[in-house]
């Protein structure tokens, strides 16, 4: 079974919370960053509009030692917005049917 890391990028606060934790549990250098929140303004009609969007990066492992202890990625654990989740790729393929602004990140270990 492929697990996977959803990610609903309408409810991330940008509180980088994801990004500390991640740092903490890997034990990451200042440079290094498991995933990064990245910030996207623009222009949409008569609006500005500011999106936070997390990115994984070739440092996530998916936390696979919290994985194996039956817990969940470090990073799920503590958003604060509950816009991430981790588990088969099968069932959080269900919530992204149901999204427009969601993506999962897959892991090919």
């Amino acid at each position: 079974m492929k697990y996977g890391l959803y990610i609903d990028y309408d409810w991330c606060s940008g509180c980088h919370a994801c990004e500390l934790a991640c740092k903490q549990e890997n034990d990451l250098k200042l440079d290094q960053w498991g995933i990064r929140v990245i910030e996207r303004t623009y222009q949409a009609e008569d609006k500005r509009v500011i999106e936070y969007i997390p990115i994984p990066t070739e440092y996530c492992n998916l936390c696979v030692n919290r994985i194996a202890q039956g817990m969940k990625p470090a990073c799920v654990h503590h958003c604060m917005t509950k816009c991430m989740d981790f588990g088969p790729i099968e069932e959080l393929s269900k919530l992204v049917e149901k999204k427009k602004k969601s993506v999962i990140w897959g892991s090919n270990k």
